[in-house]
């Protein structure tokens, strides 16, 4: 299926397979809702978003970024959060967003699948740009809350959100505000 991805509009396309949703620990597939989210999930490998046509935006993004890397276009991720310090309330909501940027001399892009009120392709001038204009949808969807963005090199497979969540705060050294 992958093999006829030639461009970026093909892999926006071709993410309209994979539902937002999660696989928990029992193996079942959970979509478009993230209930029992906190206690059930694990984070997906790409052969098993690809199997499954499910994920979250953490896998979501993981394989636009494998797809991206399979066309050889620059890419990276992104994770905008509220800060969680790894104590959290299993019933707390999800404040976190992952998004991936590529490049080309054309710009910065952002494909946008998960959230689908943004589904698309969106054009920047700058990085600094993309990033800043991303996060204020973010913050401002928190309720004004600051939201930290890191860019992240990989997703860990079958790791837990609060795996995830410490993951990402490790990371913090590279954290933009």
């Amino acid at each position: 299926m992958e093999e006829n991805i030639k461009n970026t509009e093909d892999i926006l396309n071709f993410m309209d397979n994979i539902e937002y949703g999660y696989v928990d620990l029992s193996g079942v597939k959970h979509t478009n809702t993230l209930k029992g989210f906190r206690k059930e999930y694990r984070t997906l490998d790409v052969k098993t978003i690809l199997k499954e046509k499910v994920g979250t935006c953490i896998e979501q993004v993981l394989l636009m970024h494998y797809l991206l890397d399979n066309l050889n276009i620059k890419n990276k991720m992104f994770c905008t959060r509220v800060y969680e310090s790894g104590i959290v309330d299993d019933n707390q909501d999800e404040h976190m967003h992952c998004f991936i940027l590529y490049y080309d001399d054309k710009g910065v892009h952002q494909i946008e699948h998960p959230n689908k009120d943004r589904r698309g392709i969106y054009n920047f001038e700058s990085e600094d740009q993309a990033i800043e204009k991303i996060n204020k949808i973010y913050i401002e969807m928190a309720g004004g809350i600051c939201r930290p963005v890191t860019e992240y090199l990989d997703v860990p497979s079958n790791i837990s959100f609060k795996e995830f969540n410490d993951y990402i705060n490790s990371l913090d050294e590279k954290k933009i505000k």
